[in-house]
């Protein structure tokens, strides 16, 4: 296989886990914050904590995503395997 086709089946999983991911995070803040808030929250209340919560869940998205980034490129030497995504900048 070559190493173009290996830096697109990369982007294509890591796309699919940062989008399930965020998508996980976003359907367990939100079953939480409904928890949290009871049975009949104020719609501002509500609005606030959802949209707070949503923020949450991009950050948190971001800061696994990265983390799991890392530790994938140490554990299967990406480096070796897709260089070019890897080149040394100017």
């Amino acid at each position: 296989m070559s190493s173009t086709a290996k830096l697109i089946l990369f982007f294509a999983a890591a796309t699919v886990f940062n989008i399930g991911l965020m998508v996980a995070l976003i359907a367990v803040i939100f079953v939480v914050a409904r928890l949290a808030l009871g049975d009949k929250p104020g719609p501002v209340a509500f609005k606030i904590v959802i949209f707070v919560r949503f923020i949450d869940s991009i950050v948190l998205t971001f800061l696994i995503y990265g983390w799991t980034m890392k530790s994938v490129t140490k554990r299967l030497d990406l480096e070796k395997h897709i260089p070019q995504l890897f080149r040394k900048k100017k």
